[in-house]
């Protein structure tokens, strides 16, 4: 298992996840898409689990500061 913290400016990446990673998003706004799905809106104070296999584009429309566990394999 990691923990830490992450921050990023606004802009637009493609993600592909390999573990599960827990998300508390402590500033911003992000919009989540997941390959051929539906965008999810999250924002500050909004808590969730990106699963393993998870591919998509994160959408960062306002500055991020998240704190994050991930469990490794």
């Amino acid at each position: 298992m990691i923990s830490g913290c992450w921050e990023a400016k606004p802009g637009t990446y493609h993600a592909t996840y390999t573990a599960y990673e827990f998300v508390h998003l402590i500033k911003g706004k992000i919009t989540i898409t997941p390959d051929g799905g539906k965008p999810v809106n999250v924002g500050h104070g909004d808590a969730f689990v990106v699963e393993p296999g998870f591919k998509g584009t994160w959408k960062i429309g306002e500055k991020v500061f998240k704190h994050f566990d991930i469990k490794l394999k």
